[in-house]
């Protein structure tokens, strides 16, 4: 159940790892590279992308890198040639090599942090115990989380779970993979009931499912993000219920 709902993810690491400098690293914004043209000036490739990441002379040309994310492959180096003369766009290319290594680095702290980090507690939690439900109508939200994954393979997982007033939730997640020459995509949805004790800041969220309990600690910073059992969820509104 735990490993069903509560993904380990460390989302700070992440971003200390791939969120330096002001690159665009909105949902999918690789496909902004399809409004690049040669012959573009710096200012138009920023107003499109964001501020790069850094910048490099390489070769006669002025080399500006962005990282930007690929749905189902993370956030991916994209480094853009420009006439240091003109400062004018003349050929951009992802950078495989450096995303690779990138890829192992995170490897490297999403293992060290399911290392380090303790699950919720199950098994002995009442499955009606007591629930504060005005502050479970307060409370409800909807929350996102993706997360990349590397190791000599490249993909990701998506997932948004809706925390219902009515003491409902509803999570639905999407799960990429890709090898060599080869890959793979799985969905899938669950639902159950919740039931929360605490304040708006902190507390504990109780999940119900088949019967069965699991109990888990909760941080939350109002309008930017939830931390549940460790895993960072973004404030994405409010809860889509049925």
């Amino acid at each position: 159940m735990k490993k069903m709902i509560f993904f380990l993810i460390l989302l700070p690491a992440l971003v200390a790892l791939t969120a330096c400098g002001s690159s665009n690293l909105s949902l999918n914004s690789a496909q902004k590279t399809s409004q690049l043209q040669p012959g573009m000036s710096y200012d138009e490739v920023v107003s499109i992308l964001g501020k790069p990441k850094s910048s490099r002379f390489e070769n006669n040309y002025w080399v500006n890198r962005w990282v930007l994310q690929e749905k189902w492959v993370g956030y991916v180096p994209y480094d853009m040639y420009f006439n240091p003369q003109t400062k004018t766009l003349v050929s951009w290319k992802k950078n495989e090599k450096d995303f690779q290594k990138r890829q192992e680095n995170l490897k490297t702290v999403a293992t060290a942090v399911e290392e380090s980090t303790a699950g919720g507690q199950g098994g002995n939690v009442p499955v009606n115990g007591p629930n504060d439900a005005n502050l479970q109508r307060q409370f409800a939200v909807k929350l996102y989380r993706f997360s990349a994954v590397g190791g000599g393979q490249t993909g990701g997982s998506e997932e948004t779970i809706n925390f219902c007033p009515n003491g409902r939730f509803y999570k639905s997640g999407e799960t990429g993979y890709s090898g060599s020459g080869w890959g793979t995509a799985s969905q899938g949805g669950e639902s159950g009931t919740w039931r929360i004790q605490g304040n708006m800041q902190q507390g504990k969220i109780t999940i119900i499912q088949n019967g069965k309990a699991w109990q888990y600690d909760y941080t939350r910073r109002e309008g930017d993000y939830v931390i549940i059992n460790g895993t960072k969820y973004a404030i994405a509104g409010p809860p889509e219920c049925r």
